[in-house]
């Protein structure tokens, strides 16, 4: 893998991608990182660059949406204390 050092950055830039980072539970390499596979992946693996992409909350919104047919299923808020559901 190769690497790359990007110079003179504006000072508020790097700021805003360290909160990202932060937000999202990433060191500032991972998400640049990220950043850069979301956006220059090929597209012959398009969906596992952008699941590589994705912080750990985002990944696990992704298998819940996943898992309830993008927002219905077991997983949904309810005020029954346990669904019943068959395996």
């Amino acid at each position: 893998m190769g690497s790359v050092t990007i110079r003179k950055i504006d000072d508020a830039i790097k700021r805003n991608a360290r909160l990202r980072a932060a937000a999202n539970g990433r060191s500032l390499e991972a998400e640049l990182r990220a950043l850069l596979v979301a956006t220059f992946s090929s597209g012959g693996d398009d969906r596992a660059s952008r699941i590589r992409a994705m912080s750990g909350s985002e990944f696990v919104e992704h298998l819940i949406k996943t898992a309830n047919g993008a927002g219905e299923g077991v997983f949904d808020e309810t005020d029954e204390e346990f669904r019943e559901f068959d395996l």
